[in-house]
C-alpha cells in the first residue's frame, strides 16, 4: 500500500516539475539573445544569424505536438504543421504578438517580445 502511494506521489512531483520547467511565462530580447523565461528555469538562444519573417500559415493551422507542452495558449518545444510536414520550436506566452525567426533550418515561434535595452555608463 505505501509503495503504491510514495509511487504515486513521485510520479506526481516528476510530471509537475516537468509542466513547470517548459511552461514559458515572459520571452525577452537583449541584443541578440531571446531568453525563455519559464516558471522554474529559463533558456537561451543565440539570434545573431536570426532571419526575422512574417508568420507563414503553417505555423498557425495544422500544428501537432511532436514533443513539449501545451496549456491553453501556452506552448514550448517542437511542434509540426501535418499537411507541409514543416518542424518548428515554440516558446509562445499567450501574450502579445507572435514573432517568427529561422536560424539554418530550425523554425521559431515565440510571442511576447520584452526588449531589453542596456544603457552603458
Amino acid at each position: 500500500m505505501w509503495i503504491q502511494i510514495l509511487s504515486g506521489i513521485l510520479i506526481f512531483a516528476g510530471v509537475l516539475l516537468f509542466i513547470l520547467t517548459s511552461i514559458p511565462v515572459k520571452n525577452t530580447i537583449d541584443g541578440n539573445i531571446l531568453t525563455v523565461n519559464y516558471i522554474l528555469g529559463k533558456r537561451v538562444v543565440d539570434t545573431s544569424d536570426a532571419v526575422f519573417m512574417p508568420v507563414p500559415d503553417d505555423a498557425l493551422h495544422n500544428i501537432i505536438r511532436l514533443n513539449g507542452t501545451s496549456i491553453g495558449k501556452r506552448c514550448s518545444g517542437k511542434f509540426m504543421n501535418i499537411k507541409s510536414k514543416r518542424k518548428y520550436t515554440f516558446y509562445l506566452t499567450g501574450k502579445g504578438e507572435r514573432l517568427y525567426f529561422e536560424i539554418g533550418n530550425k523554425r521559431y515561434l515565440v510571442d511576447g517580445i520584452a526588449v531589453k535595452t542596456s544603457i552603458k555608463k
